[in-house]
């Protein structure tokens, strides 16, 4: 015989299912995530995503196309239009203006437009391809603004998985070609300067895959990268000029490089002097293991405006990045922002509304993973989650500062321990001399809470895992891990 469920079963059954299809942050009222539909029989890999200034969603299929649309509330009615074909791994948008863009593809950095505003591209014109071509699946090239008319490109490197051509475009260096990320044509792994002029130049060397570039509302340049070799894990960079970041490869086409030396051969103390170390060191199995697109959260968003959000290109999970000035140079923590909850995999770009409430995320997987392809939309509630604000170095400690007072602040438990990173030729790198740390806590304000450390010390990450706390109004803590990388300490 049949059973059947009582109305207060079928709702409880109807409420849960609406939460998984919503894919909810870990603080469930403040972000909702959904899945927006895309046309059928379109490769849902997302290689760029942007808004114009009229609102229309700017959508790079990572295969050819380009589609358009007006967000709709309900996800599944987008009214997508083509709007241009013809492009080789798109992975990098900029809208200059309604039906006015420049694309980063793998061969050339392109300039589209919708010349008679009917919704269809009618003009492409190359704006440069001053970097090689190997043939390689690998070479991914993505861009941001340089607040003066111009672009930053972050041009990716070759992987060892992946053939080179035997006829390549522009000079090969049998050198570059050795590793297991490789660099055998001009300016992989570097990051390139477009001047509003036109005229390219080299601006930093030492990717792996800054699947990400960005520029912050104080001008700063952001680039994310690939754990691999030369990556004992996740890292985010501060990109400045003729800097070096660590991996060898691209070094064969710096300008002053002793011609024939080989980088792979140079003794590791000679790359880590040479090396600007990453701001934040994000721990690859616990928060982002292929970090893509940066982004600055804007007003609108909750409470974690001017901050850094990394999407996952390999897991479900976007991390929050804390930066912290000390010394006049970056360092800072990571925690997550959303783990799970109905996020797709293969998070590779990111943009926001204008009005700052909602985050769009274009997600690709390549085979990495568990498929995980297509476009989400992730809105800010109204309501604001318990969670650790911000974290600051002192010189014997960390301050913590939460979005709601704390309120068991003596009953709560904290913990601190520390490890470091070696970045070798090897793939990836474990967590070394792992320790735990002795560490006290007390409330200095209503809204902070003050770990004191026994001891601190430089070129470690220091992790601190807070268990029990709740908000003055009830709220658990939505994190209970973080990770601060201490690069140098507090003058």
């Amino acid at each position: 015989m049949t059973k059947l469920l009582s109305s207060t079963s079928i709702a409880g059954l109807i409420s849960s299912a609406f939460f998984l299809c919503m894919g909810i942050s870990s603080a469930v009222e403040s972000y909702r995530t959904e899945t927006i539909r895309l046309p059928e029989g379109i490769p849902p890999e997302i290689g760029g995503i942007q808004f114009d200034s009229e609102g229309t969603l700017y959508v790079v299929l990572r295969r050819n196309d380009i589609l358009t649309a007006k967000p709709t509330t309900d996800p599944t009615k987008f009214p997508w239009k083509h709007f241009a074909s013809g492009f080789h791994n798109g992975c990098g948008i900029e809208v200059k203006a309604p039906g006015h863009i420049v694309i980063s593809q793998m061969p050339e950095l392109t300039e589209v437009k919708d010349s008679d505003r009917d919704g269809v591209a009618d003009s492409y014109r190359t704006l440069t391809d001053a970097w090689g071509v190997s043939g390689n699946y690998h070479e991914t090239n993505e861009i941001c603004p340089d607040g003066q008319g111009g672009y930053y490109i972050a041009v990716g490197t070759a992987s060892y998985n992946g053939p080179t051509f035997h006829h390549v475009r522009g000079e090969y260096s049998k050198i570059g070609r050795r590793g297991r990320n490789y660099s055998s044509v001009q300016w992989k792994g570097w990051v390139m300067h477009y001047s509003k002029d036109g005229e390219v130049s080299p601006f930093a060397k030492g990717f792996r895959m800054h699947n990400g570039i960005m520029r912050d509302s104080r001008g700063n340049i952001w680039a994310t990268d690939n754990q691999g070799d030369w990556r004992a894990t996740t890292p985010l960079y501060h990109v400045q000029k003729d800097h070096f970041y660590g991996h060898p490869s691209s070094l064969v086409w710096d300008p002053k490089w002793p011609k024939g030396k080989d980088p792979l051969k140079m003794p590791l103390k000679e790359i880590n002097e040479m090396r600007t170390r990453p701001a934040v060191l994000i721990p690859y199995q616990q928060m982002n293991r292929s970090a893509s697109e940066p982004i600055e959260i804007p007003d609108g968003f909750g409470p974690f405006t001017g901050q850094i959000l990394i999407p996952d290109n390999n897991s479900p999970r976007i991390t929050r990045i804390m930066l912290d000035e000390v010394n006049g140079k970056f360092q800072g923590s990571c925690t997550h922002f959303i783990n799970g909850k109905g996020l797709l995999s293969g998070g590779n770009r990111a943009t926001f509304t204008a009005d700052g409430k909602t985050l769009y995320t274009g997600h690709t997987i390549r085979g990495w993973g568990k498929l995980g392809e297509g476009l989400q939309r992730t809105t800010w509630q109204g309501i604001t989650p318990f969670d650790v604000k911000a974290i600051t170095l002192q010189k014997d400690g960390f301050d913590l500062r939460f979005t709601l007072p704390p309120a068991n602040v003596n009953q709560a438990k904290y913990e601190l321990s520390s490890f470091r990173y070696e970045s070798t030729w090897q793939y990836g790198g474990p967590m070394l001399d792992k320790r735990k740390e002795k560490v006290s806590a007390e409330k200095i304000d209503e809204n902070s809470i003050f770990l004191k450390a026994e001891s601190l010390q430089p070129l470690r990450v220091y992790q601190i895992t807070i268990k029990g706390l709740k908000s003055a109004n009830g709220k658990p803590l939505a994190n209970r891990d973080f990770y601060y990388t201490l690069n140098s300490l507090k003058n």
